[in-house]
């Protein structure tokens, strides 16, 4: 054995989360919520045929680099932002006023 790690092909397949048109299918859901507000707010059909493509360009790029992506921003996102305070306490997400 030369020490190199081997992968198989149908383990990436598998692991993949599901794609559309080449982006996961949660950024594809997003592309569509926001297609529709911009559809909705301008009342103009061919703001659809502007904004939908940009905005699926832009992350079909993202995918090709990390499938997964946008769920690692939600996940991050719910997480929770850091305390304003932390700095007093130790550098911990405390919540205590004093």
């Amino acid at each position: 054995m030369s020490g190199r790690l081997q992968s198989d092909p149908l383990f990436q397949g598998l692991t993949r989360p599901t794609m559309i048109l080449g982006v996961s299918y949660m950024y594809f859901v997003i592309n569509a919520l926001v297609s529709m507000i911009t559809f909705i707010n301008l009342q103009s059909f061919q703001v659809l045929f502007v904004v939908a493509p940009t905005v699926h360009l832009i992350g079909y790029l993202i995918c090709l680099k990390e499938p997964r992506a946008i769920e690692l921003v939600l996940i991050k996102l719910n997480k929770g932002y850091k305390c304003i305070n932390r700095g007093f306490h130790g550098y911990t997400n405390s919540y205590d006023p004093y």
